[in-house]
């Protein structure tokens, strides 16, 4: 019996999604697995023998989404996320699953024996000597990996006991702690508490809905309180106009409710206005937080890895075909050899339609030869792209070169498209006769790029709108082209030189 049968046998018993228990001890074991550096070497290694098979697991498993996989912080979620894709395999993989249980028991021989000893006293002795919160996490992460090791090590001798108290906490927490619970049930259990105090602070106090509304308030004591807090940000070198820009409406509802989970016996307005006033910042921090993590799993190196690793099966995908379509023009052309013979000996009578299927024939042929010519294009363009994304990957530092730029672009028209406002800005001072383009203006002129010698895309500060029209104007008129992406000036002049002489060899 593996996890995830054991995981649908408990389900019909809690009459539930099958996940339950497969997701909640694979998320802390995961966990579990980020909990310090030796761990995480340990894992990344793993990871890497073959990452894109994890990587794809894990963005087929909705346990991604378990809480205890987000609620911490995003270096821990990037280790974690690796430890699942190693642990997803695993439960089909029975060599992978042997390594998986070493690396447990290598980092957590506490609970290996507990488990091959039926005996629990030296967790125990751990845990008296751990304040209560860390006890609580450190049992909760060591009950996971006592119930791997008891599923794949000792399936015939372990403390059922043991195991039966796992399954409670299991349930515990899936079901009843603040943590897993649908919060939209207590919103609407509390809806009529919380519009009284809405009221409430609208009476007295106005309109309090975002960080705005506390920074302008009429009363004193709340836009100070206010500004204490913008102070910490500012403190932290943080503009919250510019960090919070999206939030013009936060539900307070959820701020408040904060405040009613404690059940006061009378409500306490300075109490609440405080509470709402610093929830409304915390709020809006965690919302920004929230969106830079879906933002790094969206647009990480990584994930732009195997979207470039796709590309590159489509690329041979489009490479089978051509060598078909070479296939096929050996045909067409062995038929025209044998339309030929037929041709001499019945030329008076065949020879309007044989000039028909000639010139068929020479079309087809033309036609097949344009596209070689326009996949040759195609995939050089490819190679580049590929090319400056490999380098990158690899922290890429143009060589050092004594010669001058000035040497280079004296007589061309060169144009930089993309980059950071203030970095075109320095680049066309030192440069005058150099043009830059905004990288986020899709709808530019497309006269721009006539009389242009070359030009140089910087590709991590543009969107792809752009990209794309200025790429068709170059295909069109084959101008020449090349990547750049360092910040410093004098590393871009040399990666500017790098390219041009790649034209000029």
């Amino acid at each position: 019996m593996n996890i995830e049968t054991f995981s649908k046998l408990i389900s019909e018993k809690w009459n539930t999604s099958p996940d339950i228990i497969k997701n909640y001890i694979l998320a802390n074991i995961s966990i579990g697995l980020t909990r310090n550096n030796e761990m995480k070497k340990d894992i990344n290694k793993l990871y890497l023998m073959d990452k894109l098979k994890y990587y794809n697991a894990v963005s087929n498993s909705n346990c991604i989404n378990h809480v205890i996989m987000t609620k911490g912080s995003l270096e821990q979620e990037i280790y974690a996320r690796k430890a699942l894709g190693i642990l997803l395999i695993a439960e089909v993989d029975a060599n992978l699953r042997n390594t998986v249980i070493s690396l447990l028991r290598k980092h957590n021989p506490l609970v290996f024996n507990a488990v091959k000893k039926c005996d629990k006293k030296f967790l125990i002795k751990k845990y008296t000597q751990l304040d209560e919160v860390t006890r609580r996490i450190e049992a909760r992460l060591d009950a996971a990996v006592y119930f791997y090791f008891s599923m794949y090590r000792s399936a015939d001798s372990v403390d059922q006991g043991f195991i039966k108290s796992i399954m409670e906490d299991i349930k515990n927490f899936e079901f009843y702690d603040p943590m897993s619970i649908d919060i939209t049930k207590e919103l609407e259990m509390n809806k009529s508490k919380i519009q009284e105090i809405k009221a409430v602070i609208k009476r007295d106090y106005g309109k309090i809905n975002n960080f705005k509304d506390v920074l302008n308030s009429d009363n004193e004591h709340i836009e100070e309180l206010g500004v204490i807090l913008q102070n910490h940000f500012i403190i932290n070198k943080f503009d919250i106009n510019n960090l919070f820009y999206n939030s013009d409406f936060l539900n307070i509802d959820e701020i408040i409710l904060s405040y009613l989970k404690l059940n006061y016996k009378s409500l306490d307005i300075d109490l609440i206005i405080q509470s709402l006033i610093t929830g409304i910042f915390i709020k809006s921090l965690i919302n920004e937080y929230k969106k830079a993590k879906s933002q790094y799993f969206e647009n990480n190196q990584e994930t732009l890895f195997f979207k470039i690793d796709s590309l590159e099966e489509d690329l041979s995908k489009l490479q089978n075909e051509t060598k078909q379509l070479h296939i096929n023009l050996d045909i067409l052309e062995k038929e025209k050899s044998m339309f030929n013979e037929t041709l001499e000996s019945n030329i008076n009578k065949l020879n309007k339609n044989h000039k028909l299927e000639i010139n068929n024939l020479q079309n087809k042929i033309k036609e097949l030869e344009n596209q070689l010519l326009e996949e040759k294009e195609y995939r050089s363009e490819l190679n580049a792209l590929r090319e400056y994304i490999f380098k990158v990957n690899n922290n890429y530092v143009p060589s050092i070169c004594t010669e001058k730029l000035e040497d280079y672009i004296s007589n061309m028209q060169i144009l930089i498209i993309g980059g950071p406002r203030e970095w075109r800005r320095k680049f066309r001072e030192k440069y005058p006769d150099l043009k830059t383009l905004n990288g986020f203006n899709e709808k530019f002129e497309i006269s721009i790029l006539k009389n242009v010698d070359f030009i140089f895309f910087y590709t991590g500060f543009m969107n792809h709108a752009t990209y794309t029209r200025a790429m068709n104007f170059i295909r069109l008129n084959k101008i020449k082209f090349g990547y750049i992406g360092k910040t410093n000036i004098e590393l871009v002049e040399e990666e500017i030189i790098e390219e041009i002489k790649k034209y000029s060899e």
